[in-house]
């Protein structure tokens, strides 16, 4: 069994159990493995829930930055919000459990590997800080917007999508634009308030 669906079967296990109530018995019970050939590619619980955490906010700067990379560079910033939106959205919805474990899990692992995490976290939250500054600089921000406060309204409204969508609902695409659309109006210039 490869790296990947261990990672895949711990990261769904600590979502629905949480850190404290996930044996390492149970990963590998949900990976079909013997506990000890989990053992040989995670020698301890820390260790695995720390590579869970290291994944999830991997697979979503890897998304945002990758999607923003591909956009021409005559694209406005407000072009590149708007991108950064999508590309979060599709990444959390994609990567749930990873994503959730990420998000729900991080006061109750051990204080090492949240504070590694929590430096990921910011570096990440300074990048949107970035996006929108630059696109403020641009002159694509309604004026007297707080970025910060913006950013943290951004990312915590596209994070709580974790919680509460289903895919029988709206697509993911569609959520997106939904979300960019009410950013436009709120936050960038050109959009209707």
């Amino acid at each position: 069994m490869s790296r990947e669906r261990v990672l895949e079967a711990a990261a769904r296990t600590f979502s629905e159990r949480g850190y404290a109530g996930t044996t390492m018995r149970d990963i590998a019970r949900a990976a079909d493995l013997q506990a000890g050939s989990l053992y040989y590619h995670y020698p301890s619980k820390e260790l695995l829930i720390e590579a869970v955490i290291d994944q999830g906010i991997h697979n979503i700067t890897n998304t945002v930055y990758n999607a923003i990379a591909k956009l021409p560079p005559s694209s406005s910033y407000g072009d590149r919000v708007r991108m950064a939106i999508h590309a979060h959205l599709r990444a959390i919805l994609t990567y749930g459990a990873f994503a959730s474990a990420s998000r729900h899990l991080l006061s109750q692992v051990p204080v090492e590997v949240r504070r590694k995490h929590i430096l990921r976290r910011e570096s990440y939250e300074e990048f949107w800080l970035g996006l929108l500054q630059t696109a403020h600089e641009a002159g694509e921000t309604r004026e007297g917007v707080d970025l910060r406060l913006a950013r943290t309204f951004i990312l915590g409204g596209l994070n709580s999508a974790l919680d509460w969508y289903r895919p029988e609902g709206k697509s993911i695409e569609e959520l997106a634009d939904q979300f960019a659309t009410m950013i436009e109006g709120g936050i960038l210039k050109g959009g209707s308030a």
